[in-house]
C-alpha cells in the first residue's frame, strides 16, 4: 500500500486548504438554517417606521394616529423639509404622512378625496403599504357611515374590523406530507454543490498532480508495484477523501438539524451523495489535463461560482432567466438543484420520488460522462507517452 500511504501523505499536506472550506460552510450554515423561514412556509407581518404630522387635531385624526400606530412604528420627525428629506434618505422613517387640515368634516360628510399628504422613497414598498392601510381605513369607515352609522361609531366599529388577526396557514399536497419546520434541511443542501466541488478541485486536485508528476510515476513504474496496483490504490484513496468529506457533512447536517433521519431527508442525502461523486469526477478530470498547481484554485473558482450562478445554488432557478436556465441544463448542478427545490416545494413542482430519480438518474448519466471522459484523457496521454 504504498502509493496508498503516499497519497495520504500529500492529501494531509492539503487537507488545510479543504477544512478552510469546510469549516466556512458549516458555520454559514447555521446562521442560514437557523434564520431561514423554509421559503414561504411562514408568514409574518411587517411594521414600518412612519411620522404622522396631524394638522386636523380633531378626534377622527387622533384615531386615525392611534389605528396606525397599532399596525406600525410611529415616529417623530421635525416637521421641515430638510429634517423630512434627512429622515427619508438615512432610513428612519420609510413614510412622513400629513392628515390636512378638515379631515374630520370630509371624513363625516363621505369625501374621501385628498385628505393626507405624504413623503416617501420613490416607488418604495414600505410607503405603498402604508398607503394602502390608510386607504383601507378610510374606506372601512366610510362603508360603515353609508350603511347608516354615525361618525364615532364608524371609526370604532372599522378599527375593530382592520384589528382582527388572521391566522395563515400553509397547507402542502405532496406526496408524503410533512411538518414545515422540517424544511429547514433543504437549505443546508442547497449550497452543497459549490463546496463539494471547491474542496474536491482545491484538495483532491493538487494530490492527483502531485502523485502524477513524471518523476514520481517513472520512480513508481520502476518498482515492483503494478500499473493496476498503482491505479488501484489512488483510486481507494481518492475514494476515502471523498466518502469522508461527504459524511462530515452528512453528520454535521444531522447534528445541526436535528431528528430529521426520515423521508424526504434521505432523498436529500442520496442526492448529495451523487454531486459529491460529480465533484470528484470533475476533479480527477481537471487532474487529467496536468494543469500547473497554482492554477487550480482559479479553476476551483471559475467552474464552483459558474455552475453555482447558472443552476440555481446562489440564485432561485425561478429568478432566472430562460436563456440561463437553457445553458445550465447541461451542467450537473441544474439537475441537482431541480431535486432539491422540488423536495423544498419552492419550485412549485409536486414532489414524486419517480420525478426525483429522473434528476438523480441524469446526475448519474453526467458522472458516467465525466469519468469516461477522464478515461479518454488518459489513455491518449498514455499513448503519446509510449
Amino acid at each position: 500500500m504504498q502509493v496508498f500511504n503516499a497519497f495520504m501523505k500529500v492529501l494531509k499536506k492539503r487537507i488545510g486548504a479543504a477544512m478552510m472550506w469546510i469549516v466556512a460552510f458549516l458555520v454559514i450554515s447555521f446562521i442560514v438554517t437557523t434564520n431561514a423561514d423554509a421559503g414561504a412556509m411562514k408568514f409574518e407581518s411587517t411594521k414600518i417606521d412612519i411620522c404622522v404630522f396631524d394638522e386636523d387635531n380633531t378626534e377622527e385624526s387622533k384615531a386615525l394616529t392611534e389605528f396606525l400606530g397599532k399596525k406600525h412604528n410611529i415616529i417623530s420627525v421635525e416637521n421641515n423639509k430638510d429634517d423630512i428629506l434627512d429622515a427619508l434618505y438615512y432610513g428612519r422613517a420609510d413614510c412622513v404622512m400629513t392628515i390636512k387640515e378638515g379631515y374630520g368634516q370630509k371624513l363625516a360628510a363621505g369625501d374621501t378625496e385628498a385628505l393626507f399628504t405624504s413623503y416617501h422613497v420613490h416607488d418604495s414598498y414600505e410607503a405603498t403599504l402604508a398607503e394602502n392601510l390608510v386607504d383601507e381605513y378610510v374606506g372601512a369607515v366610510n362603508a360603515y357611515l353609508v350603511s347608516g352609522e354615525e361618525i364615532s361609531s364608524a371609526i370604532a366599529k372599522a378599527d375593530k374590523a382592520m384589528s382582527k388577526e388572521v391566522k395563515v396557514t400553509a397547507e402542502t399536497f405532496d406526496e408524503g406530507k410533512e411538518n414545515s419546520s422540517a424544511n429547514d434541511f433543504y437549505f443546508y443542501f442547497q449550497y452543497l454543490p459549490y463546496v463539494f466541488i471547491s474542496v474536491m478541485i482545491a484538495a483532491l486536485c493538487p494530490v492527483l498532480l502531485k502523485l502524477n508528476k513524471k518523476e514520481i510515476r517513472h520512480r513508481t513504474n520502476c518498482s515492483c508495484i503494478t500499473a493496476r496496483s498503482q491505479s488501484a490504490q489512488i483510486i481507494l484513496g481518492s475514494c476515502v477523501f471523498v466518502l469522508a468529506v461527504w459524511l462530515i457533512f452528512i453528520i454535521a447536517g444531522m447534528a445541526l438539524l436535528g431528528e430529521m433521519y426520515s423521508g424526504r431527508w434521505w432523498y436529500a442525502v442520496l442526492n448529495s451523495f451523487m454531486f459529491v461523486i460529480i465533484s470528484a469526477g470533475i476533479a480527477i478530470l481537471i487532474s487529467a489535463f496536468s494543469p500547473e498547481e497554482r492554477v487550480v484554485n482559479v479553476i476551483a473558482n471559475i467552474i464552483g461560482l459558474g455552475m453555482s450562478f447558472l443552476c440555481g445554488v446562489f440564485v432561485p432557478q425561478h429568478l432566472l432567466g430562460d436563456g440561463v436556465l437553457n445553458a445550465a441544463r447541461f451542467l450537473p448542478a441544474f439537475w441537482y438543484i431541480k431535486a432539491n427545490d422540488m423536495m423544498s416545494g419552492s419550485s412549485g413542482e409536486v414532489f414524486t420520488k419517480s420525478r426525483f430519480f429522473e434528476y438523480f438518474g441524469i446526475q448519474a448519466l453526467f458522472a458516467a460522462v465525466i469519468f469516461a471522459v477522464v478515461l479518454v484523457v488518459m489513455k491518449v496521454k498514455h499513448d503519446k507517452a509510449d
